[in-house]
């Protein structure tokens, strides 16, 4: 850390041999922990908390020990014990929270790392924590903020004006992020992430020729990055098959956290809620098995609870799926993409597949509905939702929100082809976006017995 690890509040007082002694020991012990050898600094560490049972230093230094040697919940012990014996520590409560983060509690972890601020508000490593933290939740307005602060203890640190410049812009503040982006690559031509966050700034202004300047400098760096690949496909007037699966797995995995509450909640995101009432209302016994195509936190879960049959979800971001788990209704949960997913499952697994929501990263959809035929039993059910696309435009659009949307025609055609019955097609408000209700509908197809 930035700071010493060994300047909490001393248990006792002590004379200065004795108290000079024991910081020659715990120095002694980090160096044997950062050389690896864990065995001895553990010995070590064992006499010294016997001698001076209540000093919270030995803690930190349990708490540096066990993460080296990646004993997550030895570490949040050690933590633990280090707040409990010195609570207005900065230190102890960065551990807390490092160790919190590394259990997956990462509202707890935002919990320590925020009083750890209250007492070392300029520590550098701390707030580089809580920036990470914030940004884990896509919690921008506090990331920006943490992010400034920093900024004014040291304005040299690497790219800080890029990170200040894209968490502005993921709040929608273009103007200001523009600055502060303009200047990081006066600083730094060569910087990447600010000539995409400017390409993506002028491109939902429909300032098409600066967008494709600015993402063309950013290839020129990283050429190989998906992402900009994707991009400049877009701005070359294509619209890609699908989305890489980078992107959207980069987003979830921030979103995991609040999604339940951003999504349901501010959104007013209700599409589990309609597909689970449609499951029941054709399994009324609830004598069945359920593929959850980028099944998230198990929103579809919650609502529909448990069946007599398997329960399966698949997503790609690990985050919502530890979610997932805490719903206690899956009977398996695989972390792949979905489409990988049905390509290497059997025919005739399950009486019901659901994509819910998860369709606006893909924008074609004949090689998904092919698959899903081929999983489905015979007379099982389809059930999934797409953003609405106009029915006199292309089969499928790619938005500015970077999400797809398409046709019922093209939907319909699509399902006819492959086999299924005639598709039952429902108009519905999937969710609001800025206050605008985005419309779209969702689908109930059955593959014929």
């Amino acid at each position: 850390m930035a700071d010493s690890r060994y300047t909490l509040p001393k248990a006792s007082k002590r004379g200065a041999a004795e108290a000079e002694a024991l910081n020659r020991q715990l120095l002694a012990v980090e160096a044997d922990i950062e050389a690896g050898r864990l065995s001895e600094a553990a010995a070590t560490l064992n006499q010294l908390v016997v001698a001076h049972p209540k000093d919270g230093r030995l803690y930190v230094a349990g708490w540096l020990l066990a993460n080296k040697a990646g004993n997550v919940e030895a570490a949040y012990q050690s933590a633990r014990h280090a707040v409990a014996l010195a609570p207005t520590s900065g230190t102890a409560l960065y551990c807390l929270s490092d160790a919190e983060h590394k259990r997956g509690n990462i509202d707890a972890a935002r919990k320590s790392v925020e009083q750890a601020l209250l007492y070392t508000p300029t520590n550098l490593l701390v707030l580089q924590h809580a920036i990470n933290l914030a940004n884990a939740q896509s919690d921008h307005a506090v990331s920006e903020r943490y992010l400034r602060t920093a900024f004014a203890q040291n304005s040299e640190i690497p790219h800080i004006k890029t990170m200040i410049g894209n968490s502005l812009r993921y709040q929608s503040r273009h103007d200001e992020s523009e600055l502060w982006l303009n200047e990081a690559i006066t600083l730094d031509a060569d910087d990447a992430d600010a000539h995409h966050g400017l390409a993506m700034i002028a491109y939902l202004r429909d300032q098409h020729a600066k967008a494709a300047e600015h993402l063309a400098h950013a290839l020129r760096v990283r050429p190989d990055d998906d992402g900009f690949l994707y991009m400049n496909a877009i701005f070359s007037g294509e619209t890609p098959a699908l989305q890489p699966e980078g992107m959207a797995r980069g987003l979830f995995d921030r979103y995991a956290k609040s999604f339940d509450t951003h999504l349901v909640g501010a959104l007013k995101y209700r599409v589990p809620h309609l597909i689970a009432k449609m499951i029941v209302e054709r399994f009324p016994e609830r004598n069945l098995n359920v593929l959850d195509l980028g099944c998230g936190t198990g929103l579809l879960g919650a609502e529909l609870g448990s069946i007599n049959g398997y329960f399966v979800g698949v997503d790609l971001s690990l985050p919502m799926l530890e979610e997932a788990k805490k719903r206690s209704v899956y009977s398996r949960l695989h972390h792949v993409n979905l489409l990988d997913s049905l390509d290497a499952t059997d025919a005739s697994e399950y009486e019901v597949i659901v994509a819910a929501d998860v369709l606006i990263y893909i924008g074609a959809l004949d090689v998904l509905i092919r698959n899903c035929f081929k999983v489905l039993k015979p007379g099982g059910w389809l059930f999934f939702s797409c953003e609405a696309a106009a029915d006199d435009g292309p089969d499928f659009v790619l938005r500015k929100s970077m999400r797809y949307a398409q046709t019922t025609q093209y939907v319909t055609r699509l399902l006819g082809a492959t086999g299924f019955a005639a598709p039952s097609i429902q108009a519905i408000d999937l969710r609001m976006e800025q206050d605008t209700v985005i419309p779209g509908y969702l689908v109930a197809v059955q593959k014929p017995a």
